[in-house]
């Protein structure tokens, strides 16, 4: 009851009795006191109360999860089909989908990340699919939400791929865990159908005394039947089995085969592979690529009879042999050449006066959408990316390269060997090595500075983020630090041991100094040492080194050095 006001007033003759009264009010409604039933006031009041607070949490309901989100559902149909409903949570970005059963409906909540985070049953099968999924909001205490509908094919592939994600990314669940009913497995769920057959297997290894030798990794539905568009009513379910253990697969197979199960009346074929052998993400990523193959197979076929079936006379004016036309569709589509294709399909869906075309054309137009998104080209895509290579080059002058001595193509090893060899006071000053990155991505490929002047600016390198991101380039920074600290080390040594001698008298040393620059004449008597000398000119050289480079660490830092800069590439 609704309990809802539909009428009210006051009666205004406080002389006559409370029956009269109702007598009188009910009199003016054509209704009679001797057929009203006495109730208990306070309960009758807490009722409407009750009413009162259903009626304010159903308008909640339907502004926040409008009855748009139901129209065209239709459940006797979804039964069959397994189709449902699915919805996203406007501010915690989670997901309920509700899919038709014979006993009700079934539910599951996921969260943001597409991870199954609780499911149940409602057992109303009279119930709408808008008042079962509204009870079921009210139930788990979520009907204050706001929802927004979302295709539910979408949502199912979503989740496909979110498993496939997580195996790929080395997170191996014994599960799919894909807990949502598919018409493909007769109305089971891919989880169900995995935990089945695991369930299946140990019980095959209790019997052969091999539970504590063989242990049961995770179970994954592939084959045709995780294909909508590849299976039929004569297909097995083809589940793939990953363990390790004492056990070949040869064996394994036969014994889990010999004692065959059926689920949902149908077959089960279990495919055991050892982890020692391909690991379950290797395994179902080949097999991906098989079935997306199979797939694009299956569409030109269909692609082909369509064409034949919309216009045979312009198909027989223009296609001789209808088993080359598939394989050019074939290739086609494979070759992501399907503009044509995608052209003919909407204008047939626009311009078609007959509906089943229409619809056979919006089809196979999202098929062909669909397959152009399939892993077999990200894995073609990551087979042509070129193998990264990172070499080094050494210049006198970093920063007019130009200038001075320039060589390239080389190991970092190489580099430092000819970095070093340079003197560090030539004319054009700013010795220093770079690395020339190629990794297929043509706006990072190209010379960059590594060091100058025995300083790397990590800073300044990981400000880009594909060189950060980059392990060549982070092992070439890593490998000439520890260069550097290495060769630092060394010269603060050195100095520890001038200091050293500086207190133990000995023979004057003679000093040989020469000329960088080219029309000056050598000194050809250099002046008689001191004691404590060598240790005056070492540290003056150090002091003179320190000097520069802090004077062309300074330079640098006013000049933009273009970071794909070329030898003979002069900018004043």
């Amino acid at each position: 009851m609704d309990y809802d006001e539909i009428d009210g007033g006051a009666y205004d003759n406080p002389d006559i009795s409370m029956r009269q009264a109702m007598e009188d009010i009910l009199e003016d409604e054509d209704m009679s006191l001797e057929n009203a039933v006495p109730v208990d006031y306070e309960d009758l009041m807490a009722e409407v109360e009750e009413a009162g607070e259903r009626q304010m949490q159903l308008a909640q309901l339907l502004k926040n999860c409008p009855p748009s989100i139901f129209e065209d559902y239709d459940r006797e149909a979804a039964v069959d089909t397994c189709e449902g409903i699915a919805m996203q949570f406007s501010k915690s970005k989670g997901y309920l989908t509700v899919q038709a059963t014979e006993e009700g409906y079934f539910y599951i909540f996921y969260d943001s990340d597409l991870h199954e985070i609780h499911s149940n049953d409602y057992d109303d099968p009279k119930a709408s699919v808008q008042k079962a999924t509204y009870e079921i909001l009210k139930s788990e205490r979520m009907d204050d939400m706001e929802c927004i509908k979302v295709d539910y094919k979408e949502f199912e592939a979503m989740t496909i791929q979110h498993s496939k994600n997580l195996l790929q990314a080395g997170e191996l669940r014994a599960t799919s865990e894909i807990g949502r009913d598919e018409v493909a497995l007769n109305g089971l769920s891919r989880a169900e159908v995995e935990r089945g057959v695991l369930y299946h297997a140990q019980g095959i290894l209790e019997d052969m005394g091999l539970e504590n030798e063989v242990e049961l990794l995770a179970a994954r539905v592939h084959g045709s039947r995780s294909r909508e568009e590849l299976y039929r009513d004569d297909s097995d379910l083809d589940v793939v089995l990953s363990y390790r253990g004492n056990i070949r697969e040869d064996s394994f197979f036969n014994e889990l085969n010999a004692h065959g199960i059926a689920m949902a009346g149908i077959k089960v074929d279990i495919n055991p592979i050892a982890e020692e052998r391909i690991t379950l993400a290797e395994y179902m990523k080949e097999a991906d690529a098989y079935l997306d193959q199979q797939e694009i197979k299956k569409l030109a076929v269909d692609l082909d009879n369509f064409s034949y079936e919309y216009d045979t006379y312009e198909y027989k004016d223009t296609v001789e042999n209808r088993e080359e036309q598939v394989e050019k569709i074939t290739e086609d589509i494979l070759n992501q050449k399907t503009g044509c294709l995608k052209d003919w399909l909407v204008e047939v869906s626009e311009e078609s006066d007959i509906d089943s075309d229409v619809i056979t054309a919006r089809s196979l137009l999202s098929r062909l959408e669909n397959a152009e998104t399939f892993s077999i080209f990200t894995r073609q895509s990551e087979q042509e990316q070129p193998e990264a290579t990172i070499t080094f080059y050494v210049a006198e002058c970093m920063e007019f390269q130009v200038m001075g001595e320039y060589h390239n193509n080389l190991t970092l090893e190489e580099a430092i060997k000819i970095y070093e060899s340079i003197p560090a006071d030539r004319l054009h000053g700013g010795k220093g090595i770079g690395f020339d990155l190629q990794d297929g991505d043509k706006d990072y490929s190209g010379e960059y500075e590594l060091m100058c002047w025995d300083r790397v600016d990590r800073e300044l390198i990981d400000m880009i983020p594909h060189y950060k991101e980059s392990p060549l380039v982070q092992k070439a920074i890593n490998d000439m630090e520890k260069y550097l600290n290495e060769k630092h080390g060394k010269v603060q040594e050195a100095e520890q041991t001038v200091e050293v001698k500086q207190e133990v008298p000995e023979a004057p040393v003679k000093k040989e100094y020469v000329s960088v620059e080219p029309n000056r004449e050598q000194n050809k008597e250099p002046a008689k040492g001191e004691k404590g000398e060598l240790k005056k000119s070492v540290l003056q050289s150090l002091k003179e080194f320190q000097a520069r480079a802090k004077a062309q660490e300074q330079k640098n830092k006013e000049v933009e050095k273009s970071k794909a800069h070329k030898k003979g590439d002069v900018e004043l």
